[in-house]
């Protein structure tokens, strides 16, 4: 059943004060395997302009782990976005409002204008969002690599033990102490004079070698 607006601006509300604390305590209990970070660590620390793919449901430990970089990130103008926008923001995100449907394209000349500016070019897409296919990247995070002329990082997490929604992304929030593990894969470089057919071909591709890694991590537990 679709949450009320008036439900949603409690919730939002709510998440605002405390939602990024609740990311923090329960990422902090868990027993938790981090793959590939120090690779990660490095390209950041040489100024290059990193964006993070993730899929829509499994992004909770994505955020909790990524947030000590304050990395830019679009989110739904929609209500649940109010949510979505109150947590990331307590995590430390710079967090630009639209969609594909109102205010995308200006949210995402803002989010590329703002990150132009900072030292640190980091930035962080839900790729399948906000209605899916689950798991299939839409352009949005291959452009914004290629505007920057940057890296998506392909970022694949899993827990033993999760509550997932039963919505279309299937989103998961892993218990309180259980086992889990991040997967930061090889980074895919961005050539940002793609156009056309060879645009889609790469799009395609990067979307493949992302879906896999977060499949290939599932079979974890």
């Amino acid at each position: 059943m679709a949450l009320t607006r008036k439900t949603q601006a409690r919730i939002s509300r709510i998440a605002r004060r405390i939602g990024g604390n609740i990311v923090n305590i329960i990422g902090r209990t868990l027993r938790l395997e981090v793959r590939g970070w120090t690779r990660i660590q490095h390209l950041a620390k040489n100024g290059s302009p990193l964006v993070f793919q993730f899929w829509h449901g499994d992004m909770f430990i994505s955020w909790y782990l990524t947030s000590p970089l304050k990395p830019a990130a679009i989110v739904s103008q929609a209500g649940d976005g109010d949510i979505a926008s109150a947590v990331l923001e307590g995590l430390n995100y710079v967090t630009f409002r639209g969609s594909s449907t109102r205010g995308g394209q200006k949210a995402y000349k803002s989010m590329i204008r703002y990150l132009r500016q900072q030292e640190f070019k980091i930035s962080a897409f839900a790729s399948d969002g906000p209605r899916g296919p689950r798991r299939e990247m839409k352009p949005g995070t291959f452009v914004a690599a290629q505007h920057l002329a940057g890296y998506i990082i392909p970022t694949a997490t899993v827990s033993k033990w999760a509550l997932r929604g039963r919505g279309w992304d299937k989103f998961a929030i892993p218990l309180p102490f259980s086992r889990a593990i991040a997967s930061f894969g090889e980074p895919i470089k961005v050539d940002p004079r793609l156009r056309g057919k060879d645009l889609d071909d790469a799009l395609k591709q990067a979307s493949m070698i992302c879906k896999n890694h977060q499949e290939e991590l599932d079979k974890s537990f």
